[in-house]
């Protein structure tokens, strides 16, 4: 409770699979499970409240490589998820079960979703982005219809939890051996200024994308479809 009233401050959305998932459970826990999380918790949110989805980089990098014209539809302030992002989920996840390994680079890239060069040397990177992706979408969605609040997108960086834990580049190797992998305390810095610095994500901020600088010093933010400038 936020403010005594039984009415919350704050609600953070941190769920995440990543490697080694057909798309349809990475849209499941990644998009379709964020968005009731927050459909759930967002009428208990106090005036001002926060509502942080933890995302990641993949999100905007997909986001910029889809078509334009995906693009517009996304970015546009008549998008909903009924009448927006559920088409979408749907033409991936038609394009994703129609189609082999080898032949699945080209189904998404004639839908508008193509994934640069992860399509085809990492297409698990590629997945988890779209999911993310979309999640982003409807964050930006809630806070056009909530500006009362403050509704963003966080990108926590590559993280020592078993997320990463179970991608072949990392299996077995300890953090030390990661050349970079942050501690789950380092990692949530981002999402801990969203939810208590007073003057991060509100107003005109809100409904953006955020992520720590280079030197961890500073909290940027961009819109959704690309990554701060760090």
């Amino acid at each position: 409770s936020g403010d005594g009233s039984g009415s919350l401050y704050g609600v953070v959305s941190n769920a995440g699979i990543l490697w080694g998932y057909p798309l349809s459970e990475l849209m499941g826990v990644c998009a379709t499970g964020v968005r009731r999380v927050c459909d759930a918790f967002l009428p208990m949110l106090q005036d001002d409240g926060r509502l942080i989805v933890v995302s990641s980089g993949l999100g905007p990098l997909m986001h910029g490589y889809s078509s334009k014209e995906r693009q517009t539809a996304m970015m546009n302030p008549s998008c909903t998820w009924e009448g927006t992002l559920m088409p979408i989920i749907e033409e991936l996840l038609d394009a994703y079960e129609s189609s082999t390994d080898e032949d699945r680079p080209k189904a998404f890239e004639s839908i508008g979703f193509p994934g640069g060069p992860f399509a085809n040397s990492a297409p698990d990177f590629h997945h988890y982005g779209l999911s993310k992706m979309v999640a982003d979408v409807y964050m930006k969605v809630l806070a056009q219809f909530h500006p009362n609040l403050r509704i963003n997108s966080c990108d926590p960086g590559l993280v020592y939890t078993d997320l990463i834990l179970r991608m072949p580049r990392y299996e077995g190797m300890s953090r030390e051996k990661t050349n970079g992998a942050q501690t789950p305390h380092e990692g949530v810095e981002a999402a801990m200024r969203l939810l208590f610095d007073d003057n991060a994500g509100k107003g005109s901020e809100s409904g953006k994308f955020y992520a720590m600088s280079k030197d961890k010093k500073e909290l940027l933010h961009s819109d959704i479809d690309k990554m701060p400038n760090k």
